[in-house]
């Protein structure tokens, strides 16, 4: 009797016993240095971001987190990687909107699925987007463009950052919401498109708040409307394209700490504090501004994942009504 008394209390034992090195292995995360991975080239405003903020959340997690680098196919190369790693917590991917919402909305040959392949962490900052035109084009106002183009259609381009990009996705959005007509020009990149603006090969395009600040501040472009309807941000002066009654665009891009699917809760919520604390002190927002990044700060796991599967469909619905599909090939 005494032995099976003991047995029963053995086999009590054993789940809880089963669960003690993952329990342990979650309590001393991190045990080594945190990779965030970039998916795009070291000097761009995601870069810079990412490493603004690495610093003060590698503070308060008690560890040490090195940003590194891995550019190529659209940011498919990172995040593919990223996708292949440990799921521990350990390597992090420094999502953008191209990566977790308009590529899977326009590519079908993705290497990674981003909703099921991921493990949001936190939404980490948001980036406006502006209508634009030169400065010294006559046109003033969203509606004054939106007239300029239904009585010269045919006869103005507009331009982005290349095909399949945000930039041109926003522009056909703006124009299916807008009825108009333009013919969309791709340039290798914003700085290039906006060069082209300025040379005025195209006649208005809309872009990232950091890609034309500089343009914007001395007067070479004016912003007609932002093309996101979030309010408030550094640029929250100019009025929303929605709010003026134009066109019901909501385009902006992102910023978002996301780990290997499979990654443990109890670590999610390790990082997800402390990206929030990082995000939430005062001189990380203020350099995030300085970039046209708009700092969130209070994303929990859940509303990322929510975040994300909104942007995907929200992309896919412009894709499928602009009959744009694309094989990376």
């Amino acid at each position: 009797m005494r032995h099976a008394a003991l047995s029963r209390r053995a086999l009590l034992a054993a789940p809880a016993l089963l669960l003690v090195p993952a329990a342990r292995a979650e309590l001393a995360f991190p045990a080594r240095s945190v990779s965030l991975v970039v998916p795009f080239a070291p000097g761009g405003s995601t870069d810079l971001g990412a490493r603004i903020i690495a610093p003060r959340a590698a503070h308060h997690l008690g560890g040490q987190m090195v940003v590194e680098n891995r550019p190529g196919a659209g940011g498919a190369t990172a995040a593919d990687a990223v996708r292949r790693a440990a799921p521990d917590g350990h390597t992090l991917l420094f999502a953008v909107a191209s990566t977790h919402g308009v590529n899977p909305a326009v590519f079908d040959d993705l290497p990674y699925d981003a909703e099921r392949d991921f493990a949001p962490v936190a939404l980490l900052g948001v980036t406006p987007f502006a209508l634009v035109v030169r400065g010294d084009s006559p046109v003033r106002t969203a509606a004054e463009l939106v007239a300029l183009l239904r009585a010269e259609a045919g006869r103005h381009n507009y331009g982005s950052a290349g095909v399949a990009s945000m930039p041109h996705l926003a522009g056909e959005w703006f124009k299916a919401e807008a009825q108009v007509t333009s013919e969309h020009v791709a340039y290798r990149g914003g700085g290039p498109a906006l060069q082209g603006l300025l040379a005025g090969e195209t006649t208005w395009m809309i872009e990232s708040i950091p890609t034309i600040a500089g343009a914007l501040a001395d007067g070479r472009v004016r912003a007609l409307g932002r093309a996101t309807k979030r309010p408030g941000g550094r640029y929250g002066g100019i009025p929303s394209l929605a709010e003026q009654g134009v066109a019901d665009i909501d385009a902006e891009t992102w910023i978002m700490a996301v780990a290997p699917a499979g990654t443990p809760a109890a670590v999610l919520a390790r990082l997800n504090a402390a990206f929030n604390a990082a995000v939430g002190e005062q001189e990380v927002r203020r350099r995030l501004s300085d970039i046209g990044t708009e700092a969130i700060g209070d994303s929990t796991p859940e509303s990322a994942a929510a975040h994300v599967r909104a942007e995907i469909a929200r992309w896919r619905a412009v894709v499928r009504r602009a009959g744009i599909r694309i094989t990376r090939g």
